[in-house]
């Protein structure tokens, strides 16, 4: 919570009403003509079919578009000749298509959210390179979190959206701080300036649309993956350490302006070393940029 000094009384406490409240005011709920969410929560259950996703994502064209732009991008190599969802969904598979699909309807949550605090292309970009260090690692290191690891990245800092009309004043304070120079971990600041975390406020919306609990787990711990429950910490380490990858190669935002140092209790989650870390570091970087250019 903020500090309280002598003449600035702390906030009142911010509970799960309060940040779902504002939450649907911005549409990151869903309802009314902003779907978006709600199929993006669809796209987090590894269980939802490809018929079902196919489903869904032929009620939205632009989302369709999307995942097909994408498909045929060099990212893929597919050279223009995914024409279909049927196609996509045969040679790139379910999972990569989920995650294709997710990433637009970010695009379009953080849309709903427009503020003067931020610069909400800074967050999307932070989060599409989280997910691409995420998934490249998965895909090579950890196959059985592979079919989260993407999307899990994607979205682990949606809660700031929602933080910033919650608390703009102390957002504010937070984005002084690093102007200022303070390099402390984004959840020690915030502990001291503001009335709620991202973190708590992504884990709240998640649960509220009934995401899986390693979801929910990897938003609200992602910046300390120790205190996870056990069956979530692997994934929750990952997102720690993938979005410490995509700071690292660029994609930095006001409130996370460089790389923090190593994330020692992220590596005990998922038994690697610096040394381990630091490949993972060259080998996400191409794979950060491919991604980025082909969701342009």
């Amino acid at each position: 919570m903020r500090t309280v000094n002598q003449s600035t009384l702390a906030p009142p406490p911010v509970g799960r009403a309060q940040i779902l409240t504002v939450a649907r005011s911005i549409g990151v709920l869903g309802g009314g003509a902003v779907n978006a969410p709600l199929i993006m929560a669809a796209l987090c259950d590894a269980q939802v079919d490809a018929a079902e996703v196919k489903r869904r994502l032929k009620d939205e064209p632009a989302l369709c578009a999307r995942v097909l732009k994408v498909a045929n991008s060099p990212l893929y190599g597919q050279g223009r000749s995914v024409t279909s969802l049927d196609r996509a969904l045969t040679v790139l598979g379910l999972d990569a298509v989920r995650g294709i699909a997710a990433a637009a309807c970010l695009d379009r949550a953080l849309v709903t959210g427009k503020s003067t605090l931020l610069d909400l292309k800074s967050v999307l970009n932070h989060s599409q390179a989280t997910a691409a260090a995420a998934d490249s690692l998965a895909r090579h290191r950890f196959p059985d979190l592979a079919s989260s690891a993407f999307i899990a990245g994607l979205l682990h800092n949606l809660g700031t959206i929602v933080q910033m009309h919650i608390d703009p004043a102390g957002v504010e304070a937070l984005l002084a701080a690093r102007r200022d120079g303070d390099e402390r971990d984004l959840a020690v600041l915030e502990e001291e300036m503001t009335a709620i975390g991202h973190a708590e406020c992504g884990a709240v919306i998640f649960e509220e649309w009934c995401l899986p609990q390693a979801f929910v787990a990897a938003a609200r711990h992602h910046h300390s993956p120790l205190l996870a429950a056990a069956p979530e910490r692997r994934l929750t380490g990952l997102i720690t350490i993938s979005s410490a990858l995509a700071l690292a190669s660029g994609a930095e935002m006001a409130l996370e302006p460089a790389a923090p140092a190593t994330r020692p209790e992220a590596l005990q989650c998922l038994g690697l070393d610096e040394g381990e870390m630091a490949e993972a570091a060259v080998a996400v970087a191409g794979r950060i940029a491919e991604l980025k250019q082909a969701l342009q």
